[in-house]
């Protein structure tokens, strides 16, 4: 069987997403979402859909050679401003632009309209509304973000990553000048307008039949000042080996500089709720006095990896490092190395020519708190490839606060009955992430994802979990899903939201499908679909909208589903509609700002209380 066979036959049946879809366009959007969810292998279908705007798709008129766009920053994809407000200035981010062609080959005139839809794109920014409706829109908050960055941001801190993928082999577009010309020219026109850091990245048959790793492993090298091995099994299976050293913080701080909130992935720690502690942790690194001392005073941190590789002048290379323990400590180190970067920064302008008064106030208020080459860390280091005892090790380290990161939560008990409860519904949620994709599994529910339906739907607050989805579930995790110890709570209140999602996804494609839609709308199925179950639950349950109300309504909820869904929709199309004029008035341009402001929620909330 040829190489190209093994792709089509790779390629997944996505019929629930496509049921709308069919011949060309059909193939051409299997192959797209098959390629994206590759690429963005931990990453849920419907957030990877919204950064869909090919026009077949669509069902819109142009995409200008482009079929997909988002920003990631560390891996996350970026969808708010407000979002930005969780990384720091060492942040990467990515601008990553799609062209998919399911064929065998790629010809110039693919390549010359891609060039011209990145033109008009990142460069002219002049989509326009009657083009492409659903990717003018995308870019009104994309470019928003964008021009955030730039503002912000060194120009090398924003890659952007041309993406051609398809079916085909990529030396056969190496072998031809006229296609690598092309390649060449879309990289100099994106630099040449200020987009320094950019590349063409091609993925072809072979790389997608083979797909990224499970997990985007970290694998990095740290010198140790002092260390102490503890082998236990070299057996590559059962290893479980540890290594006590005295790191220097530097060697920390670097880490987190280069990798940002990847090496944290399975930390659990809250490090933004201790501002506090870390300043008394910059103090103590930054003290002449005491920071010889700090690994005595400090915890220390605690890391995980799959393989510990012994290499000359006391360093050792670590495969699939994590940070499991510690997050506080290491970002304080960070921010005090970060400091004494910017204090060389402000003496050598105040030596050149002079500060104004808010640089001198800088300088003051940091000179103090600038790192110390003399603090050195604690660090123990387990080697091991079970990740059941990893998830173990960092719930143990950790277990002195009660809040809970992303990719923590698997392990929390509420979840295993969650998990246990939704099964009975027939609902597939995964607790781990691609523990079900990996088994064929459709229409997944993530705890991610419950989490931001149950905060709209139940704690009436989509705006909110929409903005900063990322900071809100680390600060109410415990108020959505309590220690069953500790609280108790009714698991419909987990499966309803879910059941008004699923309907939601079935009555908007069949809206879109038989109807001629306003602007207006289009925009608000876009950009306010959090907003919109609501609406839609509220029309079900009237006056009963509570959580009392919800769990007695469960059989009149499925109910209404199945005989009326289509009329309930459309009267909760119809009442979010009404609200959002009133609050951000008629013009469309307006709805991707207002769906971000908490008084929306109030709205909202006021709305549903009050219905009859």
């Amino acid at each position: 069987m040829s190489i190209f066979k093994v792709l089509e036959k790779s390629i997944e049946n996505f019929s629930d997403q496509l049921s709308d879809k069919k011949g060309d366009i059909l193939k051409g959007s299997e192959f797209m979402l098959f390629a994206l969810t590759n690429i963005f292998r931990d990453k849920d279908l419907e957030e990877i859909e919204q950064g869909i705007v090919d026009s077949s798709y669509r069902g819109t008129k142009y995409d200008f050679g482009i079929d997909a766009i988002y920003i990631t920053a560390s891996n996350d994809f970026i969808e708010q401003p407000e979002e930005l407000e969780d990384y720091n200035e060492d942040t990467k981010f990515k601008i990553h632009i799609f062209q998919f062609k399911r064929g065998t080959g790629i010809s110039q005139a693919d390549l010359l309209k891609f060039k011209k839809g990145i033109q008009k794109v990142l460069i002219d920014e002049s989509l326009s509304d009657e083009d492409n409706l659903y990717f003018y829109n995308r870019m009104l908050v994309l470019n928003e973000i964008k021009s955030k960055l730039f503002s912000d941001l060194p120009a090398e801190n924003i890659h952007v990553i041309n993406h051609i993928v398809f079916g085909g082999i990529e030396s056969n577009i190496h072998s031809e000048k006229i296609l690598t010309d092309e390649i060449e020219d879309i990289e100099k026109a994106l630099k040449d307008n200020g987009y320094t850091t950019t590349a063409c990245k091609i993925t072809d048959c072979e790389a997608l039949i083979k797909g990224p790793s499970k997990h985007q492993f970290i694998i990095d090298i740290i010198e140790y000042e002092k260390t102490f091995k503890y082998i236990t099994d070299t057996d590559k299976k059962n290893k479980l080996n540890g290594y006590i050293s005295i790191i220097s913080g530097k060697e920390i701080a670097e880490l987190v500089k280069k990798h940002q909130s990847s090496i944290f992935e399975a930390n659990i720690r809250d490090y933004f709720k201790r501002s506090d502690l870390n300043s008394k942790i910059i103090e103590t690194s930054s003290s002449e006095e005491e920071a010889k001392y700090f690994w005595s005073y400090n915890n220390g941190l605690t890391m995980t990896c799959s393989k510990v590789e012994e290499l000359p002048n006391n360093k050792y290379k670590l495969h699939n490092l994590q940070i499991v323990n510690g997050c506080q400590t290491s970002n304080a180190i960070y921010s005090s190395l970060k400091n004494k970067e910017r204090i060389a920064e402000l003496l050598e302008k105040k030596a050149n020519g002079g500060l104004n008064k808010k640089e001198t106030e800088e300088l003051t208020k940091k000179e103090v708190l600038q790192f110390n080459e003399d603090t050195s860390l604690l660090v123990k280091i387990i080697e091991t490839n079970n990740e059941d005892l990893i998830y173990r090790i960092t719930e143990t380290t950790n277990s002195q606060t009660p809040i809970k990161a992303f990719s923590l939560k698997a392990n929390d008990d509420i979840q295993k009955l969650i998990e246990k409860f939704l099964e009975d519904y027939g609902v597939a949620y995964e607790r781990r992430i691609n523990e079900l994709r990996n088994k064929g599994k459709k229409n997944i529910y993530s705890i991610q994802k419950l989490f931001q339906l149950f905060t709209s739907q139940i704690l009436l607050k989509p705006s909110q979990v929409k903005t900063r989805p990322k900071m809100m579930f680390v600060s109410t995790y415990d108020d959505v899903f309590p220690a069953p110890n500790v609280k108790s709570i009714n698991y419909l209140l987990y499966y309803i939201p879910i059941l008004i999602d699923l309907s939601l996804n079935k009555a908007i494609k069949k809206y879109r499908a038989e109807n001629e839609i306003d602007n207006y709308r289009k925009t608000l199925l876009s950009y306010g679909k959090f907003h919109l179950g609501c609406f839609l639950l509220s029309s079900i349950v009237k006056k009963d909208y509570s959580e009392k109300g919800l769990i007695k309504k469960e059989s009149h909820i499925k109910k209404e589903i199945e005989d009326n869904l289509d009329s309930h929709f459309e009267n909760a199309l119809d009442n979010f509609e009404k609200v959002m004029k009133t609050f951000a008035g008629n013009k469309k341009e307006s709805i991707p700002s207002a769906v971000r402001k908490t008084d929306l929620d109030k709205r909202i909330a006021k709305y549903v209380k009050n219905v009859k």
